[in-house]
């Protein structure tokens, strides 16, 4: 995977995470969206780190 590829990936994914985290602060949903929502951010985030990550070891 070249640098700019995942650069391109670590953008979208950015955007993704601020999207729902401010959806989940802004809207109602019921409870298990609400969850499901949270569990995604927390995979959002978890990827975020490790593509951080192995971009500081390329």
């Amino acid at each position: 995977m070249s640098i700019d590829e995942l650069n391109k990936i670590i953008a979208v994914k950015k955007m993704d995470l601020e999207e729902c985290e401010q959806e989940l602060n802004n809207r109602y949903y019921p409870s298990i969206v609400r969850m499901a929502m949270m569990n995604y951010i927390s995979v959002l985030q978890e990827q975020l780190d490790k593509y951080n990550n192995d971009h500081i070891n390329l």
